[in-house]
């Protein structure tokens, strides 16, 4: 069990932020596990999403992400939610957790049809870490101390990377 620690919430800076910077750099960071998720058929996926089968689901999500960050960094947040339209715009939107050092980033993960995407709902700091010491840079170097591995050159966000032209 996690201890309580004082926390500020950072969410109300993002008029200060790029919050599309935050989200790439996370994004890059978890792509081995998403992608390790997605091995997963996706009608199981949907299916425990649509009957709340949320232990099966933290199951599935801890077993991706245990292979590439430290225990408890990475998890599912126990709220999935299944937006069903037209066959090409239906998704699965699964809650995660991000908690690592002095920063817990609650985000979710959207799995489209035809895309994943990663949307960061809210970013608590420890009451130890000075906001304006929050950037992408410094938020990659978090995630990449909480991997057990480095991650990949080639999933670097360019946010991240000197020199490097932005896409």
């Amino acid at each position: 069990m996690r201890s309580l620690r004082a926390v500020e919430v950072a969410a109300p800076l993002r008029e200060h932020w790029d919050i599309q910077a935050f989200e790439e750099v996370l994004a890059c960071n978890i792509k081995d596990v998403i992608a390790d998720f997605c091995l997963t058929d996706a009608e199981i996926i949907r299916f425990y999403a649509d009957n709340q089968l949320h232990g099966n689901m933290d199951e599935m999500v801890t077993s991706s992400a245990e292979l590439y960050f430290k225990a408890e960094t990475l998890s599912y947040g126990h709220v999935a939610q299944v937006s069903t339209g037209r066959e090409e715009s239906s998704c699965v939107v699964l809650d995660m957790e991000f908690v690592h050092d002095s920063v817990t980033v609650f985000f979710q993960l959207i799995f489209g049809n035809y895309y994943i995407g990663v949307k960061i709902s809210e970013v608590l700091l420890d009451a130890t870490f000075r906001r304006v010491d929050f950037n992408p840079s410094s938020f990659e170097r978090i995630l990449s101390s909480a991997r057990l591995r480095p991650l990949p050159a080639r999933f670097k966000s360019s946010y991240c990377l000197a020199g490097s032209v932005r896409h």
